[in-house]
């Protein structure tokens, strides 16, 4: 092999051209942080880099074919000049695998779906480790099933807009040995199940389905994100998740029910971090949480806009409040579960919103669900993060609760923050 310094002509001192003078492998590397456009773009710099594009061990295609004035259409001449600029970019293309494979298409012409696909197949083919697809506005994008030996080394999906059906639950189950990273981000997931071995990361965000519960069987799993999904009776876990983690759980749109979210917080008892966003006080109220472990693995829970259970409508808008006892009976039974916690995080649960309810302190406190006196012997950390609005009644409501919230507990630090 050529010795880079002669490639540079060492003896030159006119030339100055250091990046050429580096070993081919590290200039491929340097070309993997291109989108493939520039990479092959880079051939007209000399003759030094002229085909190093080809075996480049990553394909990073994106597409935006979209007329933004005229609806449905789309540009034609666009179009074309992307089509025959990927069809050569796979075509000439010689690596024998690839690190990465990224597609991201923007159409809202169904006519050019089959490319796509043949593309998608194409791409999968090298059996890249790390693989992104997104379709973006209009329309949907259906999964071709992809060869499993193309998904053999595959360890990282992401997918963006894509519809999912049953296949892709085999796909996972058999076609994907070495998978470790899943993200399905606004897909529609018309399967049952996901179930993987060697998943351990899993996001799933404003995801739509069927009405049918959706089953995670990841016993490696240490990583769960799960906002907004669409699904009437929700997701559950089955099976142990000895290794479990971080999880964070927005619960489900407003036609879920509530057995769903049951299921799912009484299934997250091995969690250490636990997040909640918008979970109502309803669920922690539900006797059948009672039938799940406790979590005895949970240090750090962080609560945001939870415990809520009344709706209502204000000027058009949808709000909700909860009776301060029924926040405190909420909070309490949830705590009673997690009796290792050392640190918990409010944000915007104390204030009944739509309502001016006045409380004092000496009616509140924490109580377990036989209403004897509640102690949590390790929660040394309380923060209360809080949107000043300027309403007296609000400040006195948050105020008060924080006040029957370390009533029973062994002088634990409070800290407020102001948050925009």
């Amino acid at each position: 092999m050529e010795t880079a310094a002669k490639r540079a002509r060492a003896g030159d001192p006119t030339n100055n051209d250091r990046l050429s003078a580096l070993p081919d492998d590290l200039l491929r590397h340097v070309l993997a942080f291109l989108p493939s456009r520039r990479a092959v773009q880079t051939g007209v710099l000399s003759k030094r880099w002229t085909g190093l594009w080809r075996s480049v061990r990553r394909i990073d295609i994106k597409i935006d074919v979209n007329s933004p004035y005229h609806g449905d259409s789309y540009s034609k001449e666009k179009w074309e000049r992307a089509e025959n600029f990927v069809n050569n970019l796979l075509t000439f293309h010689d690596a024998p695998t690839l690190d990465a494979f990224r597609i991201v298409i923007g159409s809202n012409h169904k006519d050019l779906l089959p490319t796509i696909n043949r593309w998608v197949c194409r791409g999968i083919k090298y059996r890249p480790a790390d693989v992104e697809i997104g379709y973006y506005f209009h329309g949907v994008y259906k999964l071709p099933h992809l060869d499993s030996a193309s998904t053999a080394l595959l360890k990282k999906l992401y997918l963006f807009g894509v519809y999912l059906d049953n296949h892709f639950e085999k796909q996972l189950r058999s076609g994907c040995p070495v998978l470790e990273d899943l993200t399905l981000q606004e897909c529609w997931t018309y399967f049952r199940d996901i179930h993987s071995s060697t998943l351990r990361k899993l996001v799933l965000r404003h995801c739509y389905g069927s009405w049918e519960m959706l089953v995670i069987r990841a016993p490696a799993l240490v990583s769960l994100t799960i906002f907004t999904l669409y699904r009437k009776n929700g997701v559950t876990l089955d099976g142990p998740m000895n290794h479990l983690v971080d999880a964070s759980i927005c619960p489900f749109d407003r036609r879920s029910s509530n057995p769903s979210r049951v299921s799912l917080l009484g299934s997250l008892f091995n969690v250490r971090n636990l997040e909640l966003i918008c979970l109502p006080a309803e669920v922690m109220l539900d006797k059948e949480l009672d039938k799940y472990p406790s979590f005895m693995n949970l240090k750090t829970l962080s609560m945001t806009s939870c415990l809520d259970t009344k709706t209502f409508l204000v000027d058009g808008r949808l709000g909700s409040s909860c009776d301060p006892h029924e926040k405190f009976n909420a909070l309490a039974r949830l705590l009673h579960k997690a009796p290792n916690l050392e640190r918990l995080t409010l944000e915007n649960c104390w204030s009944p919103r739509g309502s001016e309810q006045k409380m004092t302190a000496s009616g509140l406190s924490l109580r377990t669900p036989d209403q004897k006196d509640f102690d949590c012997p390790n929660l040394k950390s309380i923060e209360i993060k809080y949107r000043d609005d300027g309403k007296d009644h609000e400040k006195h409501q948050m105020f008060q609760l924080v006040c029957g919230l370390i009533k029973n507990l062994d002088y634990p630090a409070v800290t407020f923050s102001r948050i925009k």
